[in-house]
């Protein structure tokens, strides 16, 4: 665990630190609570005893004897679009280090969800620290179109970013240096893949980072390593301690686990409990003997949620969900994405989903039910994707035929 320390004093500024344990022989990482203005803003510094050779997404190559991570408030963003060149000047100076010999990396992701991952193997050592928040602006590169433009080094800053220092002992040469970024970059990819980040832009499709993910690679001064692509030991510590480091990251700054409930998955994708029971009313005929609308809303609600937690129900859905990507890349074969789009009457597989969802959850009367919600599409139904629609629709039309039955 990190360990709080006495206040230090760092150029004009009186600061609180915490330490933050690393076995990696001559570096030391603490978080330093400082102030900009009146505002607390919080910096991970990695200091090390001598200097040492680095790349950085930033800055390039550079010789450092100290690299971190800053966070700064929200109340400081608009003045950072304006200004980040000076703030980027303050921020070592306010520490009292020289800046030709500090590499930083800036986000708006709190410093307090920093994460670590250390992995070994023989006289070889890797350390990973990760900040990384996916809510904001998490895009899937080449599909989604930039939402900005530099002019003259001034770009919006968006308080979701994934960064990433990784400290290792052995000493890469700077092919090595340069590779680390390309491991680095794919491990965090995987990471947002395997935890189904949607993109921020279009939530139907998978993120593949954020538009302002940062990385910074030092080396050490131990054994020479030229390369760490995947095939190497190196390359599987980097990658090992970047998939820990950015998958715990990502759950403490956003709540995004592995095998997070499936309502939530849902909603990333914009398909909302609430929208689910409207779609479900919209098809509900009036019954006095069943109840009036406010009461089989309620319970309709209440039987989609708990349909949403039956192992059987997810699997079906998650098929539909993970179909539906393959339609729109045109991966299933015979036919291409645009052909998907236009939803074509021969492809029937998303019919037989919503079919085995509705009739798993109402039985065979669902069957029917179905018929209907396929043929008018109500509410959320009408604006979801090919596969998704009668998925959904399968588990609506399910769950409102279990409501009516069970009277």
């Amino acid at each position: 665990m990190a360990s709080e320390v006495p206040v230090n004093t760092f150029g004009r500024n009186k600061v609180r630190e915490r330490k933050i344990p690393l076995t990696l022989e001559g570096a030391e990482a603490r978080i330093i609570y400082h102030k900009f203005q009146e505002f607390e803003v919080k910096t991970l510094l990695v200091s090390f005893d001598d200097k040492r050779r680095s790349i950085s997404t930033m800055e390039g190559f550079k010789e450092v004897r100290f690299v971190g991570n800053h966070y700064e408030p929200p109340e400081l963003w608009e003045y950072l679009h304006q200004h980040f060149e000076e703030y980027r000047g303050w921020l070592p100076g306010s520490l009292g280090l020289p800046f030709e010999e500090s590499a930083f990396l800036f986000t708006g992701v709190d410093m307090d969800n920093l994460t670590t991952a250390e992995e070994s193997f023989e006289e070889f050592k890797v350390c990973c620290l990760a900040t990384a928040g996916v809510k904001s602006n998490a895009m899937r590169i080449g599909v989604d179109r930039a939402g900005s433009v530099e002019r003259e080094g001034k770009f919006e800053r968006l308080p979701g970013t994934v960064n990433i220092v990784l400290l290792t002992n052995a000493a890469l040469t700077d092919g090595a240096l340069a590779r680390a970024i390309i491991t680095v970059t794919e491990a965090k990819t995987s990471v947002l893949q395997d935890l189904d980040i949607r993109s921020s832009y279009n939530p139907e499709v998978q993120a593949t980072g954020t538009g302002t993910d940062n990385i910074v690679v030092v080396s050490g001064q131990g054994p020479s390593v030229r390369y760490v692509g995947g095939h190497s030991k190196m390359g599987e510590l980097v990658a090992e301690t970047t998939y820990r480091a950015v998958t715990e990251a990502v759950g403490k700054q956003n709540g995004l686990f592995p095998g997070r409930p499936l309502e939530e998955r849902l909603k990333e994708r914009g398909i909302g409990l609430e929208e689910l029971v409207e779609a479900g009313m919209e098809m509900y005929i009036p019954d006095p003997e069943i109840g009036g609308r406010k009461e089989v809303s309620s319970r309709l609600m209440h039987e989609i949620s708990r349909a949403l937690k039956d192992p059987n129900i997810c699997s079906l859905i998650l098929a539909g969900m993970k179909l539906e990507e393959e339609g729109k890349r045109g991966s299933i074969p015979g036919l291409s994405s645009e052909e998907y789009g236009k939803d074509p009457v021969h492809l029937i597989a998303d019919e037989i989903l919503g079919i085995q969802i509705a009739t798993y959850i109402g039985g065979s009367r669902a069957l029917f039910e179905f018929e209907r919600f396929d043929r008018k599409k109500p509410g959320v139904l009408g604006k979801l994707p090919p596969i998704l629609d009668d998925v959904i629709g399968g588990l609506i039309s399910g769950c409102l035929v279990k409501v009516c039955s069970s009277t």
